[in-house]
């Protein structure tokens, strides 16, 4: 009998168990989104915003505020927002409450080609990033006669440039010429300096801040044309 009587405890208290599991899915099943919240990671850049996030998703029918948590489309918020051309990584949740957090990442572009038929960034991974209609990042551009074929090599150059915050205080153009040699422009002064092609180019710019601190520097910005990079172990510079 005692036995019996242990038995039929556990089975009421299984019973119960599954019940307010029941309860509680069911009641989250009719909990709604009260807070929908965007969270841009920081960055030097502005393609994004919350705002727009949320008319991106009210557009698609997907914006999660009101809705009740089994009508909240995580995945497909996501992965909407993956899609877009600025976005680098996202990550969307849901917690208990039925609230909805998107967190974001931009992409990071570090140069910006502006070649005769098409204008677009490439981003810090090396890949093509589209131009914004809403927002334009102050990065290095690459001019002239872009051969695609050899743009890594370009690219390259201008990691290095953008990763060297000397650099990148010094530089503000890459042009290139018919015979592919690079033509670089400061922000400082109005000589052009002849680079020549992307080899040798840790060696070029040693010689080219060597010459900063101890030619420029004492003879002033403008009183050269040209500073040629071209010729090894050696700076030719015309005057104007």
């Amino acid at each position: 009998m005692q036995k019996v009587i242990e038995i039929v405890k556990w089975v009421l208290l299984l019973s119960g168990i599954v019940l307010l599991m029941a309860f509680s899915i069911n009641k989250q099943k009719l909990t709604t989104c009260n807070v929908f919240d965007v969270e841009i990671a920081c960055s030097e850049n502005d393609f994004v915003d919350s705002k727009m996030i949320e008319e991106f998703l009210k557009n698609k029918n997907l914006h999660p505020s009101g809705k009740f948590r089994t009508e909240i489309a995580i995945d497909e918020i996501e992965k909407n927002i993956a899609n877009h051309p600025s976005v680098q990584n996202v990550n969307a949740f849901s917690d208990i409450r039925g609230n909805v957090k998107v967190e974001i990442k931009q992409r990071n572009p570090i140069v910006r080609v502006k070649a005769i038929n098409k204008s677009f960034y490439i981003d810090e991974s090396g890949k093509e990033m589209p131009l914004s209609e809403v927002y334009t990042a102050r990065v290095l551009v690459i001019t002239g006669n872009v051969n695609y074929s050899k743009l890594d090599d370009f690219f390259s150059m201008a990691k290095f440039i953008t990763d060297s915050p000397f650099w990148k205080a010094q530089i503000m153009q890459m042009h290139l010429e018919e015979n592919e040699d690079i033509i670089l422009i400061p922000r400082v002064g109005y000589q052009q300096i002849v680079f020549g092609k992307p080899v040798n180019v840790e060696e070029k710019f040693r010689k080219l801040k060597l010459f900063y601190e101890k030619g420029i520097s004492d003879k002033g910005w403008n009183n050269y044309s040209y500073i040629n990079l071209k010729f090894k172990n050696q700076i030719v510079c015309t005057k104007k």
